[in-house]
């Protein structure tokens, strides 16, 4: 599955069958982290204005992502966010 989102050069994946809590996967360059959905916690190599950029995304579409989420976690194909929304 390719990137749910691009934001800013950050690639943003959901994999499907990934263990719980629900999180994103986050790459760019040397930055390599999660962020779960709910608490927002981060784990891996991130800088602070990516971290800052991902949660604000993740609050403007934190509907949308769950509900990619639970299609991946289910073996449905998932699709990604659409710009405008």
């Amino acid at each position: 599955m390719g990137a749910i989102y691009i934001l800013e050069g950050l690639l943003i994946y959901i994999y499907g069958f990934d263990h719980n809590p629900p999180h994103v996967h986050v790459r760019k360059g040397d930055e390599n982290f999660t962020i779960t959905l709910a608490d927002r916690i981060v784990e891996g190599r991130a800088k602070s204005k990516s971290i800052i950029l991902v949660n604000n995304f993740l609050d403007q579409h934190y509907n949308e992502v769950m509900e990619l989420w639970n299609k991946a976690q289910k073996g449905e194909e998932i699709t990604k966010i659409d710009r405008k929304s």
